[in-house]
């Protein structure tokens, strides 16, 4: 028996983050803590800076186009069925290749689901997407709340 009673149901919330589309799905209130998840509109080139979760695992799994990892010491790419999981404590980066991509992110323990909300623009029906690049100096402050460092420049 489980001992985890889940939460309130809530609406999935979309927003704008470092230019890239997230749904959440699933958020800690849900989850009983247990976990977080966005499915992710990648835009073609959007490349994360090197860093390292202290908190959580994160996972993808790719459900459209090709990412280009680094996880520790090894560079792959993964494509439409591909499941990468990043642990905790390895340090990691991506970049959405060509054409763009989308993706389940998983987060467990949950928390870091409420980064993208908090440091996101909210998304509205028929909105174009507003210009936004990848802001370093927003991502680090966020990266001091929610438990994780910088630790390198955007994979090229």
């Amino acid at each position: 028996m489980s001992s985890i009673v889940p939460g309130p149901r809530l609406k999935p919330q979309t927003v704008w983050w470092q230019g890239n589309l997230f749904t959440i799905k699933g958020r800690s209130a849900e989850t009983g803590g247990a976990l977080g998840l966005a499915e992710v509109h990648f835009n073609a080139g959007m490349a994360t800076p090197l860093h390292v979760h202290h908190r959580e695992d994160e996972a993808f799994y790719i459900l459209d186009g090709e990412i280009r990892f680094r996880r520790g010491d090894d560079e792959f790419t993964g494509g439409p069925g591909d499941f990468v999981f990043g642990p905790r404590e390895v340090p990691h980066c991506f970049k959405v290749l060509d054409g763009g991509a989308r993706a389940l992110v998983l987060i467990t323990p949950a928390g870091m689901e409420e980064m993208f909300v908090e440091g996101g623009v909210p998304a509205h029906e028929g909105m174009v997407r507003p210009a936004m690049g990848y802001d370093m100096e927003k991502v680090t402050a966020l990266a001091v709340k929610y438990g994780w460092d910088v630790l390198g420049p955007p994979m090229a």
